[in-house]
Formats: C-alpha cells, sequence, structure tokens
C-alpha cells in the first residue's frame, strides 16, 4: 500500500503540475493585445487625421510627428465657444476610405500620454450609427467619449469600452433620446484624442502618445482550459479509484494469506498436544473467543494459569499477546464469514465473533484489513479468492 501512496502522490503531483500548464496556456491564449501604435496589427490598418485641417480663427493643430511617438500641438480660440482639435486614427483598409471594424473581444484601450501644459482630453470612439451615419458626411459619425486628465509626466491610461457615453449635444442634433447612450463596438470607425472644456484656452500646448493598444479576452481559451482541466482530474481520480481498488484487493488476499495460521491454531487446539498448558490455552481461546466478556483474568481463572504464563504461551506461540491474539483471532473468523456468505449481515457477525459494539468492530476491521467490512465482501469473495 505504501507504494500505492507513493505513486498516488507522484500522479497527483503530474496532474497538478499538467493542469498549472494547460490554465496558463489557455490564459494567455485568451489573452488579446492588439497594437495600434507605434507597432500595428495587421487587421487593424489605419490612418490619422488632424481636425480642423485648416486654423479656424486662432483654433489650429499641428501634426509634428508619427515615428514612435505621435506628437502634436493644439491652440484654442478663446474667443470661439467650443473650440475643437482632435487627433484621430480611422480604420481603413486597401479598397475603402473608411470601414467598420468589430471590437467586440475587446475590453479595454490602452495608451501612453504626456501633456505640457496638464490637460483634461476626451477619448473619442467613432461609430456606424444605422440610423445616422452617412459615408460621405464623417460629421455624421456616432460619438462616444470619456475624459482622462494628463500632465508632464507620462502616463498609462486603460479605458473600458463598455464606459463611454454618447453626448448629450450629438443625441439631440439627430433625434435621439438622451437615455439611448449605446454603441455598436462591431461598427467602430475610429479613435480620437480631442480636447474638452477643461483644456486651458489662448495657451499653447502639446501632447505626446504612444502604445496605443486594444486589450481584450477570447473566454474561449479559459473554457477550453477548464474542460481539459476537468478531464485531467476526472482521469485522475478514475484512475486513483481503479488503483486503489486493486490494490486493496492484493492487500486483503496477502492479509488473509497471512491469518491462515490463527485458522489452523484454532483448529489444531482441539486436538491433543504435549504441553497441556499451551494445548489448554489455545483450545480455549479457540472454542471462547465469540464471548464478548473473554478477558486475560477470565482464561486465567478457567484455565487455572497465571496471566503472565498465558501471555507468554502466546508469544511463544504467535508472537502475539492476549488482546492482540484475541482481536486477531476474531477478525480473521469475521472475514471467513463474510466471504463465505454473500448475504451475511455485518452486525450479525460482529456479534458473533464477540463484539457487542459494530462501530468498534467496523473501526478494528479497517485497521486491520484496510477497509471496512462491506467493503471487504466486495473485494474478498470466497468464489474469488485463492
Amino acid at each position: 500500500m505504501l507504494t500505492f501512496y507513493r505513486n498516488a502522490l507522484a500522479a497527483f503531483i503530474a496532474t497538478l503540475v499538467l493542469t498549472a500548464l494547460v490554465v496558463y496556456v489557455g490564459i494567455v491564449k485568451s489573452t488579446l493585445d492588439a497594437s495600434l501604435f507605434p507597432g500595428r496589427d495587421a487587421a487593424f490598418l489605419w490612418a490619422s487625421a488632424i481636425e480642423p485641417k485648416k486654423p479656424e480663427g486662432k483654433t489650429q493643430v499641428m501634426l509634428k510627428s508619427e515615428v514612435g511617438t505621435v506628437e502634436y500641438d493644439f491652440f484654442l480660440d478663446p474667443e470661439k465657444p467650443f473650440p475643437y482639435t482632435h487627433y484621430s486614427i480611422y480604420f481603413v483598409d486597401p479598397i475603402q476610405s473608411f470601414v467598420q471594424v468589430d471590437l467586440r473581444r475587446f475590453a479595454e484601450i490602452s495608451f501612453k500620454i504626456q501633456c505640457d501644459p496638464k490637460n483634461v482630453l476626451m477619448l473619442v470612439l467613432f461609430s456606424f450609427d444605422d440610423k445616422v451615419t452617412n459615408l460621405n458626411n464623417m460629421s455624421s459619425r456616432r460619438v462616444s467619449s470619456t475624459a482622462f486628465s494628463c500632465d508632464k509626466s507620462w502616463s498609462e491610461i486603460t479605458i473600458n469600452l463598455a464606459d463611454l457615453d454618447t453626448p448629450h449635444w450629438w443625441l439631440g442634433r439627430y433625434g435621439y433620446e438622451f437615455s439611448d447612450t449605446g454603441y455598436q463596438l462591431n461598427k467602430t470607425m475610429g479613435f480620437a484624442w480631442v480636447n474638452s472644456l477643461q483644456s486651458p484656452l489662448n495657451t499653447p500646448s502639446h501632447v505626446k502618445l504612444t502604445d496605443v493598444k486594444l486589450l481584450g479576452t477570447d473566454h474561449r481559451y479559459i473554457y477550453a482550459a477548464a474542460a481539459v482541466s476537468l478531464v485531467l482530474w476526472i482521469v485522475f481520480f478514475v484512475w486513483l479509484f481503479r488503483r486503489y481498488v486493486t490494490v486493496l484487493t492484493v492487500d486483503i488476499r496477502e492479509k488473509v494469506k497471512q491469518d491462515q495460521p490463527l485458522m489452523a491454531y484454532k483448529k489444531l487446539s482441539i486436538e491433543p498436544q504435549k504441553d497441556k498448558e499451551k494445548s489448554a490455552v489455545l483450545r480455549f481461546m479457540a472454542t471462547e473467543y465469540a464471548n464478548p466478556e473473554l478477558s486475560l483474568e477470565m482464561a486465567a481463572a478457567a484455565l487455572g494459569v497465571n496471566r503472565t504464563k498465558i501471555n507468554d504461551i502466546l508469544k511463544e506461540e504467535l508472537g502475539l499477546t492476549f488482546s492482540t491474539y484475541l482481536n486477531k483471532l476474531r477478525l480473521t473468523e469475521a472475514a471467513r464469514l463474510l466471504s463465505e456468505n454473500e448475504e451475511a449481515n455485518v452486525s450479525e457477525i460482529a456479534y458473533s465473533v464477540g463484539y457487542n459494539n459494530v462501530s468498534y468492530f467496523n473501526k478494528l476491521f479497517k485497521t486491520e484489513y484496510g477497509c471496512v467490512p462491506k467493503t471487504f465482501k466486495v473485494l474478498y469473495p470466497l468464489k474469488d479468492s485463492s
């Protein structure tokens, strides 16, 4: 049985390691990370644009670089009620100037940004609106946005795509109710970094932008990893159970085989012995073991032999003390009765071999044979014994 436990531990560790590997691969595969800038994922082709293209009053934007870092300057005219500038990326393909991409697999957009002076900008998602958008008029794209702060230090901003809101001015312009703030990620047309109402007016502003990424999780790989892990553990426990039953059956057979001398002594004890004291002790044990009141004191009184002598005889003959021999004799007889009678009642057998307490009998039996009597009946029927 010790070898079984060692093998079971090794199999458990192997299954645990394999499960960890499967889960790790599942997590890695499920992690979506599409780079838009400066690296460009082949699935997301885009072109950049600035607005306004030409100065409007004093309001203007100037793109300075798109190599490694997007750098642009803008200036907001304090005389205008809502001066507006932006740097945008809009999705394209080799044929069309404007395309819609499905971003439902992605949950977030992240980027690093630096602003001088401190600023509050808006991240805007442009999407195609079935009722409103006209590809010949890009201002009809649905606008959904959220604000973020930036300063002279590089900041990493992560925005959940589900947290963007369509502003009231856009909804009102196109006759939507203000509660209708939803947008379709599967019809995304691009992103823009836009000044907000809290951006400084009449002040030159400089922006640096890099490491723009789309982040998400493909849950199919998580589910697949969980399913494979479950199968691994089912296989492990099935193997463990079957192996345990096999090993336990072998151990039971070996134990019963080892206990056969006890039965032999039981039979021989009723035959004449040269050593009368030994014969008397063995005969007494063989005939009285089923008495639940049997004790060393009772045996000594019945045989007229002192307790030490009885123990000496049993140790010399079997290497066991009185109480140990008595339990082994009772349990061996119980094992024989269980194996010979498939319909045997465990309680009746316990009483028949000298145990008034069935729970105590079950405990002793399990200690002796590694399983409870009911399991023993299944694993060691007489017809299969050898």
